[in-house]
């Protein structure tokens, strides 16, 4: 069965333009199932392809001249008066993907609609030398949201009252307080195990443990280790497990290099591989005074709390954990990061006298300043930026069901995740 992706009304807008779409995402994240759901739908009226890069045979087929591509695409049934739509998976396959996309685009545009995925932007950097300025249309598919995590769990009332923009929202005619206890519990289970979609889908807590195990090792390293030629695994894996105990943590290079045994100059090129990977991200300081407010080194944060739980070795679904904080901490960073599609827009504050909001979101000219709090308790920090930069609202993000006080915004947490 295959259940709805809410990035699929996204991608299908853009269907009648004449651009590529690229879908770029971690391995296992659900591009494939995305691709086939909306072929599901485009069939219905258009012939649809799908190669998967993966396969020789299918590789074989689209390394051909564009032009012999295209007659094996009539001869198959694509002969018609209807655009053709050509779902590649794993492009980043192609001996020159840039080549082959430019040629479609720029003189096959009104025959072929092309909906392509990659799970490594390092590598299709590599090969999309040529520019593809005005020939590509690229979407980022993550981990399940809590509320795609719902409506895999077939949760979908629950799912249905959550708001689409949590910062937008009626917020007087919240009907999620109702169901305060189910949405807290549902939300142990995604806080610990994250949102791949198989792991959302498999039963019991020991399958779902082996299953993200199976992901770890046998798509996230091994990709990493086979695409980027990482000679002394031993000291990537315990850099990449001091940077999962550390998540949330401004990133010390030079505590990291000692701890690791791994220089400096590794260190930034296995963070690189990382971030284009979409294993992790780091975040910069916000600042318009240097003086008071500038603080070099980013944060560190992982893209799914199930991988980064695996990695430091805890799947423990207590909340006693000493790393809860850092749990509920890192699920919000990834929720902001699927409703603003960029981490361009998140950022953290802190002075020089160490007071330090956990997140500021700049969006549409405004700025949201956003702690994660469970007790539901709003810092002088919170308080001091808005005062500062003459914030009118405020955000305490917590485990219980939303609030306003003055005005700070109490939001509970399966809202932003």
């Amino acid at each position: 069965m295959l259940y709805p992706r809410l990035l699929k009304k996204q991608i299908l807008e853009y269907f009648p333009d004449k651009e590529a779409v690229v879908i770029l995402g971690a391995r296992q994240v659900g591009k494939t199932s995305l691709m086939q759901l909306m072929r599901i739908e485009i069939e219905k009226e258009y012939p649809c392809f799908y190669f998967d890069l993966e396969r020789p045979e299918d590789l074989e087929k689209v390394e051909m001249p564009v032009e012999e591509f295209l007659h094996y695409l009539e001869v198959i049934g694509g002969k018609t008066e209807k655009r053709s739509v050509v779902f590649i998976d794993e492009i980043h396959y192609l001996s020159d993907p840039a080549k082959f996309i430019k040629l479609l685009v720029d003189h096959y545009s009104q025959k072929i609609k092309l909906i392509i995925s990659g799970s490594s932007s390092l590598e299709i950097k590599k090969k999309f030398k040529e520019s593809l300025v005005g020939r590509k249309l690229v979407f980022r598919l993550y981990p399940l949201n809590f509320r795609e995590f719902l409506i895999f769990k077939e949760k979908e009332k629950l799912a249905r009252l959550l708001p689409e923009d949590p910062f937008k929202s009626d917020l007087k005619e919240d009907e999620t307080k109702f169901f305060t206890n189910e949405y807290r519990e549902e939300f142990k289970e995604f806080l610990v195990f994250g949102g791949y979609p198989r792991i959302v889908l498999a039963s019991g807590i020991e399958k779902k443990g082996k299953i993200l195990e199976e992901i770890v090792t046998s798509y996230v390293f091994k990709d990493i280790r086979s695409l980027f030629h990482i000679e002394d695994i031993a000291k990537f894996n315990k850099m990449v497990k001091l940077l999962a105990m550390n998540t949330g943590s401004l990133l010390n290079f030079s505590s990291l290099s000692i701890a690791s045994a791994v220089s400096r100059y590794l260190i930034s090129q296995y963070i690189t591989v990382l971030e284009n990977t979409y294993i992790l991200d780091l975040i910069s300081p916000y600042f318009t005074n240097k003086k008071k407010e500038v603080v070099k080194n980013p944060k560190v944060y992982f893209s799914d709390n199930g991988l980064r739980n695996y990695i430091v070795g805890d799947l423990s679904m207590s909340l006693e954990r000493q790393d809860i904080g850092c749990l509920f901490e890192n699920a919000v960073f990834a929720g902001l990061k699927k409703q603003t599609r960029t981490i361009e827009n998140v950022h953290f504050w802190r002075t020089q006298n160490k007071a330090e909001i956990d997140f500021i979101l700049e969006r549409e000219g405004r700025l949201y300043p956003i702690e994660v709090n469970m007790a539901g308790k709003p810092t002088r920090a919170l308080y001091a930026f808005m005062g500062s930069y003459k914030i009118k609202e405020g955000y305490v993000v917590y485990s219980g069901p939303y609030c306003k006080r003055n005005n700070i915004n109490f939001l509970p947490i399966w809202w932003i995740t």
